[in-house]
């Protein structure tokens, strides 16, 4: 289900049970996995019509959202971020970030591709198509990517 008021950029993939609500952006090329949740009110009721409370979400271009997990609204997922299956996202997401878990936690960084990095001396490397970033304050920096 696509609410209206959405927002969705080229070749994404929504995949089964997924419903897009109002408040929602993705970027191009993002990935959002079988039954995967968006909120958009951070206290809802049923008695209590608060639309106009609605809170923005944006998924940043190339981020894939893994089969169950939870988007509370408000938050940010940064590009190329990989959120795991069942994780509950409740802040924002650095770009390339892996998060899992509930609440949801990093616990390392991927490539563009979608591989877990791995460490290199000063760099974080992919060990399947050798793209190259620089961790700097807490931000994942393309070196060189294919």
């Amino acid at each position: 289900m696509i609410g209206p008021d959405v927002k969705i950029g080229n070749r994404c993939k929504i995949q089964n049970n997924v419903s897009v609500y109002p408040g929602v952006t993705l970027e191009d090329d993002v990935f959002c996995g079988p039954s995967c949740v968006f909120t958009n009110v951070i206290n809802p009721r049923a008695f209590i019509e608060r639309k106009d409370e609605f809170k923005p979400t944006l998924v940043k271009k190339g981020a894939t959202i893994g089969a169950n997990a939870t988007i509370v609204c408000g938050h940010t997922i940064g590009q190329y971020a990989l959120i795991g299956a069942g994780a509950v996202i409740t802040k924002d997401v650095p770009d390339y970030a892996l998060m899992v878990g509930v609440p949801a936690r990093q616990i390392g960084w991927v490539c563009r591709c979608g591989t877990t990095l791995k460490e290199f001396k000063n760099y974080l490397i992919c060990p399947d198509c050798s793209n190259t970033y620089k961790l700097e304050k807490n931000h994942l920096k393309p070196v060189k990517e294919k």
